[in-house]
């Protein structure tokens, strides 16, 4: 008969890490999420000898009165170890965990006729959040950006917040993963807090990302902004390159105001939006929006920011669509 192993949960994540566990990654780095469990190790016949095999199930939902039910719906673990004579500790960590997710586990064990133990207790866990957290006995901003977005915008990714009226909101940083639930990594800091759009260039065609942001100061990052996932056109599908449309930028380099010809190819008019960008990334101006007319039209841009201040010298980029195609013009401000 075997008997029913009683679990016991070690840890959730890396804080206080034993020397046995030592390797399990954080939930912040660039590994996966795990929960690291142990118990103590059963035996063949009650509590005599050595079990064959454990079986291990884990699930984000609660065990409720039908355990069985449960059992036959939950994911199993893998690579766990042989069982160890009964009486010694046996150890398991479960990876790739999705963050911030409470889990539960229950454990089995079988002899070597196939015989099965009872369910042990459940142990539950919940594992780290994505962004590091503060330093302990530090006072980080209280609050997550709002309202935070992030779409599509000619290619690119456009993230747009709100103002933050929390004194500890130094900066602001956006943090990106690979795919829908891929692991995050910094992506910028913005310092500046009359920023309120950044313009993340780096994506690329047929590519989806997932952004959250977070009001940070000396002490680390306050909570972060719910996850917000972006896919890019594939090129094939999305806006074709400079092909159809012309934008052009006079005079350039410039001192005062820049005119920009908008070129509409074919005999209807078409959407345009053009925008204006430093070379970090940031919004600076709009240009043109709106229906323009077949053939050209010419806009004159003021050279004053969003909040009507003038624009510093230095490389900019006017960057775009009109209609279904892309456009972009490199643009030289003189003191």
């Amino acid at each position: 008969m075997q008997t029913i192993p009683r679990l016991r949960l070690v840890l959730s994540a890396c804080a206080a890490l034993s020397p046995l566990l030592a390797a399990v990654p954080c939930a912040w780095s660039s590994s996966p999420y795990s929960i690291a469990l142990e118990w103590t190790a059963p035996g063949d016949d009650a509590n005599v000898g050595r079990a064959y095999r454990y079986d291990l199930r884990y699930s984000t939902t609660a065990v409720g009165a039908d355990t069985v039910g449960w059992w036959n719906a939950a994911g199993t673990a893998t690579s766990l170890p042989p069982p160890s004579p009964s009486g010694q500790a046996d150890s398991a960590t479960v990876r790739s965990l999705v963050p911030e997710t409470t889990y539960y586990f229950v454990l089995r064990t079988f002899d070597e006729w196939g015989n099965v133990s009872g369910f042990s207790n459940v142990a539950a866990a919940t594992t780290d959040a994505e962004i590091p957290p503060p330093t302990p006995g530090c006072n980080a901003p209280a609050s997550a950006p709002t309202p935070f977005q992030a779409r599509e915008d000619s290619s690119v990714v456009l993230l747009s917040w709100g103002a933050s009226f929390d004194p500890l909101a130094r900066a602001l940083r956006v943090w990106r993963g690979a795919g829908a639930s891929g692991p995050l990594g910094l992506l910028t800091t913005v310092y500046d807090p009359s920023v309120t759009e950044y313009r993340d260039a780096s994506v690329r065609p047929g590519k989806t990302y997932r952004y959250r942001a977070t009001w940070s100061d000396s002490c680390g990052d306050g909570p972060a902004t719910a996850p917000t996932v972006v896919s890019i056109p594939n090129s094939a599908t999305g806006p074709p390159t400079l092909n159809e449309v012309t934008l052009h930028a006079y005079p350039n380099p410039s001192r005062d105001a820049v005119r920009f010809v908008i070129h509409v190819e074919g005999s209807s008019e078409q959407l345009v939006h053009i925008r204006l960008y430093d070379l970090t990334g940031h919004v600076v101006a709009d240009i043109a929006e709106g229906a323009f007319p077949s053939g050209d039209t010419v806009v004159s841009w003021p050279r004053l920011t969003l909040q009507g201040d003038r624009v510093a010298a230095g490389y900019y980029e006017s960057i775009g669509t009109v209609g279904m195609s892309a456009v972009r013009e490199r643009l030289i401000l003189l003191p």
